[in-house]
């Protein structure tokens, strides 16, 4: 068809367009037809009519639809969210309603793309690390909250190198705003470049706004693949040493128990726990190894005192051990009321024999 639109063209003026058509065997409305650019069919209104017979924007229109959305338990596809607007006095058709909702992305199930470019996945199923704050991993776990009966998240922050504890919160929610806030904290501590830090997928490691901080201080962050935690070893470790050691023996009462005790174990893990993976010895005295290597001066070890405080005690069946807190409780007045009438007795008797 192009040829013959070309070689038409190449006789205009020598003959009428009407017998150069029909002389090329071309139909008419072909070779008329001219390419229409942009959308076709009729343009899309730009306002609404009321049925009091007044006119809004559609702006107003998406306020309004955004509105009915924000209330509670409110989980409207087009079509309901039409019935809706129409009862609030709207003129307006599924079709329109479907399409300020498509445009403004507030579709049921609709999936928010991220300009942030595509995620950096794992290359290495094991971290390997050649000195401290070269490799960190992050993740989050539940910490039930025995008194309260909820749970709290803990996110913990780990080198991989040392297996140190370089960061925790605790809290009811975990939100990107805490992570920011707590890798923050960490770099005003560890001021060093080179950083690699490794987690999952959660919503607030892939949040736009961590990205963009990590970006700004020059850390490379990657993601490890779905459904694949191994990828993520040495946190998921440590959170099993967390359940071993810090969970099964103990309940919590509220959340700033949960808090204090988590404060003392970072202190114990960092400075007196041994690692067997290190050789047996604890994560503050590999990080020192390293500065002694590098002619640096050493990390002072800080003492710790005993992790079980407040009749806490190590035991299988924690409800057991408690129940018998409380019995020794009740029956303490009486025991120890019989201990001192058997000890004022025996002395009795000795002085009696002198």
């Amino acid at each position: 068809m192009a040829d013959k639109r070309v070689c038409i063209a190449s006789f205009i003026g020598k003959a009428s367009i009407g017998s150069l058509i029909s002389w090329s065997m071309l139909a008419n409305s072909s070779y008329y037809y001219r390419c229409k650019v942009g959308k076709r069919g009729r343009k899309a209104s730009t306002h609404t009519l009321l049925q009091d017979g007044s006119i809004i924007s559609n702006n107003s229109v998406v306020i309004a639809i955004r509105f009915i959305l924000a209330e509670e338990f409110v989980c409207f596809g087009y079509d309901k969210l039409t019935a809706d607007l129409r009862g609030n006095g709207f003129i307006i058709n599924p079709k329109k309603t479907y399409r300020l909702m498509k445009e403004q992305k507030l579709l049921c199930g609709t999936i928010i793309k991220t300009n942030m470019g595509k995620r950096q996945f794992v290359k290495w199923r094991v971290q390997q690390a050649d000195h401290p704050m070269q490799q960190l991993c992050m993740d989050i776990k539940y910490i039930h909250i025995h008194g309260q009966r909820k749970n709290a998240l803990l996110l913990t922050v780990l080198d991989v190198y040392s297996r140190s504890i370089v960061g925790q919160v605790l809290w009811w929610r975990i939100r990107k705003e805490n992570v920011i806030w707590l890798l923050y904290q960490i770099l005003q501590q560890y001021p060093v470049n080179g950083i690699t830090l490794r987690n999952d997928n959660g919503s607030q490691f892939i949040a736009h706004a961590l990205r963009e901080f990590l970006q700004e201080k020059q850390i490379a962050q990657e993601f490890i693949h779905v459904a694949t935690p191994e990828e993520n070893s040495f946190i998921e470790a440590y959170h099993s040493i967390v359940e071993r050691e810090v969970l099964q023996p103990r309940q919590f009462e509220n959340i700033q128990t949960a808090i204090e005790t988590f404060n003392r174990w970072e202190i114990f893990y960092n400075n007196r726990r041994l690692h067997g993976s290190l050789g047996n010895i604890t994560p503050k005295q590999q990080w020192n190894k390293w500065l002694i290597q590098m002619k640096r001066e050493p990390m002072p070890i800080i003492s710790t005192n005993a992790l079980s405080t407040n009749g806490e005690r190590k035991s299988i069946n924690i409800e057991e051990s408690r129940l018998v807190d409380k019995i020794f409780n009740n029956q303490k007045p009486a025991i120890f009321g019989y201990q001192h009438q058997q000890k004022s007795q025996t002395v009795f008797q000795t002085l009696s024999s002198l």
